[in-house]
């Protein structure tokens, strides 16, 4: 019996990484401060948003705009910092003109002042709505732009996981302990037990574990060494190599999804993750590793959401899968979230009752190891 074991957003988070959206999002956010201090035009602009200095301002550059602020401050004589910069850019009007050209951009910026974003879902959400409004007889959709933007981002994400993953991702004992674990009997499903005669089977060491790392990060390698049959699987590329990175959306069961294949554009499926697996022999060797034996899945910070729904219905239905195993968190208040995981399982499978036997009980399940609760 082999284990795959799938790495979320959750499994660098639980190493100290900041990788949410949120975190990249307020990278972004103190750039444009940066940018803005330092721009020697009167008009910035990177796709996303566009500042200008407006024409009547004594100024030919921003640094001149900033020297014409400077005495409205409290403190004149404090430097400006990024922060300072941006909110004086954003909110002053006498001063400034200042947008967000990309709709995409604006309703991630939106989403995230309820406190959460998807990139990804905000992406295949605005794709799908798009289409909704050419068929009510309105002006014909521009994929081609709405693609633009997300590859911004894209490119944007990217260097920010560069720069944030400078620092070395710490080594979790526990971690460590929980990928290396027999495989219980307890937590195998009752269907493959009764296909086995039930007594035979007993805890399982695993023959062999794949990574399967859905983050752009490296942070998995801590724990392969050679003597260990375990290897790693980028399935959606890594910052090493920005060309392999995908980006976008793998929803191929939801409803839209068959009415913009028929839209007869190619860009309508230039983000759609499953297209883009063909890029590389990633999704091959998964296909061949399952197919290989019985195996578990375990899951490691990974939501289960929609966007990657194509692969782990794959997964979660296939004939060889014995048990889906999650891993919680538990935030400061005491507060779990196997159910929401359990849930986003659900809208995962087809078969509702071949769900509710492979999946473990929260009886057998446990919290993701924390670094800061090592």
């Amino acid at each position: 019996m082999n284990r795959i074991i799938i790495a979320g957003n959750g499994f660098d988070l639980a190493h100290g990484l900041k990788t949410k959206y949120e975190d990249f999002i307020n990278w972004y956010w103190k750039q444009c401060g940066y940018n803005l201090l330092h721009c020697s035009e009167k008009e910035m602009s990177d796709g996303l948003c566009s500042f200008k200095v407006k024409d009547r301002v004594n100024a030919f550059s921003w640094a001149m705009a900033f020297q014409g602020w400077r005495y409205q401050r409290n403190n004149p004589f404090v430097k400006w910092n990024e922060i300072d910069a941006l909110n004086a850019a954003v909110n002053d009007r006498d001063y400034c003109d200042f947008s967000i050209m990309s709709p995409l951009f604006q309703r991630i910026c939106k989403q995230m002042s309820f406190g959460w974003v998807d990139i990804e879902n905000e992406y295949y959400s605005l794709l799908t709505e798009v289409k909704a409004s050419f068929d009510k007889g309105f002006v014909k959709p521009d994929y081609k732009a709405l693609n633009s933007q997300l590859d911004i981002l894209r490119n944007k994400l990217i260097q920010y996981l560069k720069l944030e993953c400078e620092r070395s991702a710490p080594f979790i004992g526990n971690m460590h302990n929980i990928m290396y674990q027999p495989i219980k009997e307890r937590e195998i499903s009752v269907a493959y037990k009764k296909m086995q005669n039930e007594n035979l089977i007993g805890d399982v060491k695993p023959n062999a574990t794949m990574f399967l790392n859905f983050n752009y990060t490296k942070t998995p390698e801590r724990y392969i060494s050679e003597s260990s049959n375990t290897f790693v699987n980028y399935i959606h590329g890594n910052i090493e190599n920005p060309e392999s990175v995908i980006f976008g959306y793998g929803d191929e069961l939801d409803s839209s999804f068959k009415q913009l294949q028929d839209m007869n554009d190619n860009e309508c499926l230039r983000h759609i993750k499953s297209i883009h697996y063909l890029e590389s022999d990633n999704y091959r060797r998964m296909l061949e590793f399952v197919e290989s034996g019985p195996f578990q899945v375990v899951i490691m910070g990974h939501s289960c959401g929609l966007s990657d729904r194509t692969m782990l219905n794959t997964l979660f239905e296939h004939a060889n899968c014995v048990s889906i195993k999650p891993y919680y968190y538990v935030n400061e208040q005491g507060k779990d979230n196997y159910l929401d995981i359990v849930q986003n399982i659900s809208r995962n499978f087809t078969n509702p009752q071949l769900m509710r036997d492979r999946v473990v009980n929260k009886t057998f399940c446990e919290p993701l190891p924390q670094v800061n609760k090592e």
